[in-house]
């Protein structure tokens, strides 16, 4: 009888400190918990790099942290979208240069502002473009895994598409929304879902009024 309590009290034990170990191991997100695409920057000093995949393109992202609430990007990415996608292009390259600035963050909340240069190149004889992104980040503390992201953004550039004579240039922009789901785990890795609807919007020779929808999903490595 002695050596079953004794046995149970050390499993006890174990289980217990494997639990607090697993425990400790769940994200926890707040305010300050470290985000791809949302309102929260990288940690000064920090890199992250990561990879996303989804429709219409493959993206490569490497983001430094610069100042507590102030981070660069520098995204990559490899289109190939032919329909809904805004961009004008099909197979194509697309160069954008994200900065962000953490404007506030409550324990269960933050809110950022975000602009993006951008230059794009592709099929389309050829198709390039060159403007930016502003756009706004809320993000929501949910329990245990995940943080909630969404925002407004919209875009604006310059546009050539088609081929001589009737090649069209002129005003290229958009409005959409985000909305994604971010989880920030073992303190190093990030998983990140987002997702754009929105609507398309030309002018001088550009047609718009086509309707948007973009969606990712990858992995990010914050590198102390």
């Amino acid at each position: 009888m002695k050596r079953f309590v004794i046995t149970v009290a050390m499993a006890s034990t174990i289980l217990t400190g494997l639990a607090r170990e697993a425990e400790a191991q769940k994200p926890r997100p707040t305010g300050d918990t470290p985000s791809l695409s949302g309102a929260q920057v990288i940690p000064r000093g920090s890199t992250a790099l990561g990879v996303t995949v989804g429709y219409p393109s493959l993206r490569l992202h490497a983001v430094w942290g610069v100042r507590r609430r102030f981070d660069v990007g520098l995204m990559p990415a490899l289109t190939y979208g032919t329909r809904f996608d805004g961009y004008r292009q099909r197979l194509g390259l697309n160069l954008q240069i994200p900065l962000r600035w953490a404007l506030a963050d409550k324990p269960n909340f933050n809110f950022g502002f975000r602009l993006m240069p951008y230059f794009r190149i592709g099929e389309a004889s050829p198709a390039f473009s060159v403007g930016g992104n502003l756009g706004f980040r809320f993000g929501i503390a949910m329990p245990r895994v995940f943080t909630l992201i969404f925002g407004p953004e919209g875009r604006i550039g310059f546009a050539s598409v088609g081929d001589s004579p009737n090649r069209q240039n002129g005003l290229d922009a958009e409005l959409t929304g985000m909305l994604g789901l971010e989880s920030y785990f073992k303190r190093k890795w990030m998983f990140s879902l987002e997702m754009h609807f929105g609507h398309l919007f030309g002018a001088g020779g550009l047609p718009g009024g086509d309707f948007i929808y973009r969606t990712w999903v990858g992995f990010a490595y914050v590198f102390r």
